[in-house]
This record gives C-alpha cells, structure tokens and sequence, in this order.
C-alpha cells in the first residue's frame, strides 16, 4: 500500500488544468523554450532543457510561445494568478489563463 501511495504522489500534472497559481521563475532555454516555476509547485514534471521537477515547460515547437510566455511575464510582473493546461503528464504547458479561474 506504502508503493502505491509512493507512485501515485510522484505523478506529475497534467493533462489537465493546474490550480490557479502565481508564476515564481521564468527561465528562457539554449533552445529558445521556456520553464516556469509556480506556486503551489508541480511535481515529477520533466522539464526542458533539464531545470528539474518543479519547473513546467512551454517547448520551443509550441506555435504560440510568444504569447504565452507574455502573458506569464505579465503575471510574473504584475503579481497575477495563472492557470495552464497541461498537454500531457510531464507539465508540457498548452495554454494560460491569465487571472487564473
């Protein structure tokens, strides 16, 4: 019972919305991508360019990067809650809500 409980709180978010949250880091990649940290912090997430588990991603290949890394630097900014959507179960951010829900 101890293993499964072990595995199941490593399980990183997604896919799906995350908690409303506010942006803490913002790290631009070698690769152009970009990581965020969060609070409350994501866990077992599989970060770009190897920045650790508690960083969510946004990959250089996403069409609208741009945009999206504007708004977390707008949230960053300004002190405003988030919510992203994770595409997948390693925090590969999809979309951003700014205001949260």
């Amino acid at each position: 019972m101890t293993l499964a409980l072990l595995g199941t709180s490593a399980q990183a978010e997604g896919p799906g919305w995350s908690p409303n949250s506010t942006v803490k880091k913002i790290v631009v990649t070698y690769d152009g991508g970009v990581n965020v940290l969060f609070s409350p912090q994501p866990t077992a997430c599989v970060s770009n360019s190897g920045y650790g588990t508690g960083f969510a991603s946004v990959y250089p290949t996403h069409p609208g990067i741009n945009r999206i890394k504007a708004v977390l630097m707008t949230a960053y900014l300004n002190g405003n809650t988030v919510a992203v959507y994770y595409d997948n179960n390693t925090c590969r951010i999809h979309e951003v809500i700014l205001g949260g829900w």
